[in-house]
């Protein structure tokens, strides 16, 4: 045991990040290295222990709740098993292409993935590829999988933007904003590109986290509202959240990938036309669910302490409706209404009847009653009458 635990070195910190501005000029400097520890001669990097613990996180979180959302746990696991590697293959893939000119004359350095060069864009192309291909196999709705899997995309991203805080990477171009950051390899970058010493850089790192954990947030929030109503809502509140955020925090960042010899940044145009093709779906989404209402081509729930579901209860033997489960379309509940009023005056009519019945017969009762009392009493006075001749007689 002791060898063990001889042979898991905590690495020296030998680098810096440092945020000097903040707190009235205070700062913050923090020792850091992008290696956590050393297994004998294997290295284990910060980065891939943020992934692997949200991933771990996710899959926590999302068994938990798939079943709410009729995923059953077995198909979850099988969309993660496959999507993960999916992602990952993506991630290196995605950066590859656009950045061929870095490998093209060492192809091997293609596989070289722990010394960084990966792209988020990538990752998820990747993950949809692989929930398209599971959802035809499986002949499940891609767009209800995607909507409750794409919350923990986002924090995904949110945890994972802290490895490039260890990596001292994905920052931006200089700031003289008060969370403006600086580090020993960020220095070193500083210094290369002709800018003077010192110079604070946006931590646009941070930028993105914070905003991704903003997003998981509100698509947690919003799949479980009242406003949530057609599989592919969710997807598209994180193609516009997101296509938003990245649009304009790709402008500050120093590393980005661009298309060919032009200026124009991949990502930064990818998170345009994710914005607006989200803006469109989440449009689309809600006209369809709109018009499907009206037309009666969409299911309406009724709740179950609503006075509607109340009287169908209590009326279920006299209008035969028994049956009705309290959701339908449109003119399935228009129809069910009127009966439940139909059966309702039936009803009423009934017991009208039934009462003015059971007063004439009570009535009916109360006058024999009496008559029957009238005559008893007649023939009491009768005999009165007839004791008190009979008792002058014998005076």
């Amino acid at each position: 045991m002791i060898s063990l635990f001889n042979s898991i070195k905590v690495l020296a910190e030998k680098g810096y990040v440092e945020f000097p501005n903040l707190f009235k000029n205070h700062g913050i400097k923090l020792n850091i290295n992008d290696v956590a520890f050393k297994i004998g001669s294997f290295e284990v990097r910060w980065y891939g222990l943020l992934i692997s613990g949200v991933v771990i996180l996710c899959i926590f979180l999302g068994m938990r709740s798939c079943k709410k959302y009729n995923i059953e746990p077995n198909d979850l696991l099988d969309y993660l098993l496959f999507s993960l590697p999916a992602a990952i293959i993506g991630l290196r893939v995605y950066y590859v292409v656009f950045n061929f000119s870095q490998y093209k004359d060492n192809l091997v350095s293609i596989f070289y993935f722990w010394e960084g060069g990966l792209a988020i864009y990538g990752g998820i192309i990747g993950a949809f590829i692989a929930v398209f291909i599971i959802s035809k196999v499986k002949k499940q709705k891609m767009l209800h999988i995607v909507d409750f899997l794409i919350g923990y995309i986002a924090l995904g991203q949110a945890v994972g933007r802290w490895g490039n805080f260890f990596n001292q990477e994905a920052f931006g171009g200089p700031t003289t904003l008060p969370w403006g950051m600086t580090g020993d390899k960020i220095a070193l970058f500083v210094r290369s590109q002709g800018w003077d010493i010192g110079t604070l850089v946006h931590p646009t790192f941070l930028y993105e986290s914070l905003w991704c954990l903003i997003i998981f947030v509100t698509i947690m929030l919003y799949r479980r509202s009242k406003h949530y109503k057609s599989d592919g809502e969710c997807l598209a509140i994180y193609m516009i959240m997101y296509g938003f955020e990245r649009m304009l925090v790709e402008g500050l960042r120093t590393d980005s990938l661009y298309i060919g010899n032009t200026g124009i940044r991949v990502s930064q145009l990818l998170s345009g036309i994710l914005l607006i093709v989200g803006i469109a779906l989440f449009i689309d989404l809600k006209v369809r669910y709109r018009k499907g209402v009206y037309e009666g081509t969409i299911s309406v729930d009724v709740p179950e302490d609503s006075g509607f579901k109340k009287a169908m209860a209590i009326m279920d033997d006299e209008s035969g409706l028994s049956g009705y489960d309290g959701a339908g379309t449109p003119e399935e509940v228009a129809e069910a209404a009127e009966n439940a009023k139909e059966a309702a005056s039936e009803a009423a009519a009934n017991a009208r009847e039934a009462a003015e019945k059971d007063v004439a017969e009570a009535g009916k009762t109360a006058e024999e009653a009496a008559a029957e009392a009238g005559k008893t009493a007649a023939e009491a006075a009768e005999a009165v009458k007839d004791i008190a001749e009979q008792a002058d007689k014998a005076e």
